[in-house]
C-alpha cells in the first residue's frame, strides 16, 4: 500500500523521500518542482513540511559523495 502524501497529484511518500535524498530537495518549493506535490489544493503542505523536518537533517548529516574519479592536485 502506498502512503499518499498529495491526493491532488497522487504523490506518495517514496517519491517525496527520493526528491529529498537523491535530488537534495530541502524546501517546499523544491518538492513542488521535483514531484508536483502541493500544486493543487494545498492541504498536504503541513504533511510535506513534517517530512522535510524529519528527513532534511538526515541528508545534511551525510557526507557529500565525490562525483569525480579524477585526482586533482
Amino acid at each position: 500500500m502506498r502512503d499518499i502524501v498529495c491526493n491532488c497529484q497522487m504523490v506518495d511518500r517514496d517519491t517525496i523521500d527520493k526528491a529529498i535524498h537523491e535530488k537534495r530537495a530541502t524546501t517546499i518549493e523544491e518538492i513542488r518542482r521535483y514531484t508536483g506535490a502541493n500544486t493543487g489544493c494545498g492541504k498536504c503542505m503541513s504533511y510535506i513540511n513534517s517530512i522535510l523536518d524529519s528527513e532534511v537533517p538526515k541528508v545534511a548529516a551525510k557526507k557529500p559523495e565525490t562525483t569525480s574519479r579524477f585526482k586533482l592536485w
